[in-house]
């Protein structure tokens, strides 16, 4: 028996990767949020190629005799300086010793600049978080819930007030988010940015003043997603949560004609998934998050 090949993805390698990635993640003991989220192996396909065309994606494949039997990969940020990692996914009885080969290669393979690395798996895949355990990453104190809504599910706007972010409303909506969000893997600046591109950023003001937003993107062929909502502290409990909600919902679905809406939400944060809930979201996973120092070295 020929021994196990290393080698890093090209961009033709993905469609055939794409459907064995969709196979191997329908069991929850090997479902990695990052790698697949319910996309078709056609629509993960598009996504991972689209990573590759933007210098933000890498993947690791093991082989033996030809045939795949690894893989890890990661997207990264390298103006950021981070990346998220998706797998290690390994379908053999040497699941341990491959898995951290892949992972010593996939770090070599890496943009040196990465300097921080995440992983979010389903809370059921128990091997995968030991195996990150033993490369020294930590696990966030609550899970989180990843909820879907789709066309058939979604509840009438009531159009109340939301709009798309003016020119005139940056600087504050800046100040807001970074209040709101201070640690979020995207930057205020790098958001609005992105607005051309994939995202768009609702808000509901007063005058030049943002009193609450929320962050949608949408990339082709994919489903969108609500990345953040936040509303000023002394502006809540006004229906402006619901309403920006709403709107991004339309916008995704309407404008940018994603196939369904996805968000994430903490355990912690019990009164916003009740607000989900109520617009029509439905728990599709329950994941953990992890995350170390690239150059943590493992126990």
């Amino acid at each position: 028996m020929e021994e196990i090949i290393f080698q890093v993805a090209q961009r033709d390698d993905y469609r055939e990767l794409a459907e064995w990635l969709v196979r191997v993640s329908q069991a929850p003991e090997q479902h990695c949020l990052h790698t697949w989220s319910g996309e078709s192996a056609q629509g993960l396909q598009q996504q991972l190629q689209g990573y590759w065309d933007d210098s933000e994606l890498c993947y690791v494949l093991a082989l033996r005799d030809g045939r795949l039997l690894g893989t890890m990969g990661s997207e990264y940020d390298e103006e950021l300086g981070r990346g998220w990692l998706h797998g290690p996914h390994v379908v053999t009885q040497n699941w341990g010793p491959v898995a951290a080969a892949l992972f010593t290669r996939l770090l070599v393979a890496l943009p040196a600049c990465i300097e921080q690395l995440h992983a979010f798996l389903n809370v059921e895949n128990k091997r995968g978080r030991r195996f990150y355990a033993q490369q020294g990453f930590v696990e966030r104190e609550h899970l989180s819930h990843e909820f879907w809504l789709t066309p058939d599910e979604r509840v009438a706007s009531d159009d109340g007030g939301c709009f798309p972010i003016g020119k005139e409303q940056e600087a504050s909506f800046k100040q807001l988010y970074e209040a709101l969000f201070p640690r979020a893997y995207y930057s205020a600046e790098r958001v609005l940015e992105m607005i051309e591109q994939s995202h768009q950023v609702l808000v509901v003001t007063e005058g030049e003043q943002v009193l609450g937003f929320a962050v949608a993107s949408a990339e082709e062929g994919q489903a969108g997603e609500i990345q953040f909502l936040g509303v000023r502290e002394d502006c809540r409990r006004q229906g402006y949560g619901r309403r920006l909600l709403l709107s991004a919902i339309d916008w995704l679905l309407d404008d940018a004609g994603v196939p369904r809406v996805s968000l994430n939400v903490g355990e912690e944060q019990a009164h916003a998934r009740g607000l989900y809930e109520s617009v029509g979201f439905r728990l599709r996973f329950t994941g953990v998050g992890l995350m170390r120092k690239a150059g943590v070295l493992a126990s």
